[in-house]
């Protein structure tokens, strides 16, 4: 008898936290049903849609990402310097800089381009005592790449301005 009614409750025990679930996986879904994806996303532009309050319209914005392959020439420290990017995936890119110092550095870089603030950063790919980070700014038109390269070895900092051919 003892062991019918522990059967018993644990029984209606496992029901009810059965029910509990049930019911907490029902808001889940209705939840996730009501969320607004974002659409439209190409190599070329990032779209987003905000959730409207009740009554107002939904507004996309689009921002566009710049094409950063090619050839960049300038100055590195004072220094001629080339940048070929040769590959670039949305807004990640890959390419080799070349700084013509007394002893020619020829490094490959990595990096990201921010199309909302234009912000772009790279870093070097080559383990050297040289290696470093790059973080400039890309010009409205898209043809002029300057900014500042810290040395990761004794923090160093050295300005560049690259033009796109």
């Amino acid at each position: 008898m003892i062991q019918h009614k522990l059967f018993n409750q644990l029984f209606t025990g496992l029901i009810f936290i059965a029910v509990i679930a049930f019911i907490g996986c029902e808001k889940k879904t209705e939840q996730q049903q009501g969320e607004v994806k974002s659409e439209n996303v190409s190599p070329d532009t990032i779209s987003s849609v905000s959730t409207p309050e009740v009554g107002e319209p939904v507004v996309e914005e689009t921002v566009t990402i710049p094409d950063v392959t090619g050839t960049w020439t300038g100055t590195f420290d004072k220094r001629a310097t080339t940048l070929k990017i040769t590959e670039q995936t949305d807004s990640s890119f890959s390419g080799k800089i070349t700084i013509n110092y007394r002893e020619v550095i020829n490094q490959e870089v990595k990096g990201n381009i921010s199309p909302a603030s234009m912000k772009i950063s790279m870093k070097d790919q080559l383990h050297s005592r040289y290696q470093g980070k790059y973080k400039g700014k890309l010009s409205e038109d898209g043809k002029t790449f300057s900014g500042t390269f810290t040395m990761d070895l004794d923090g160093k900092q050295f300005a560049f301005n690259l033009n796109k051919k």
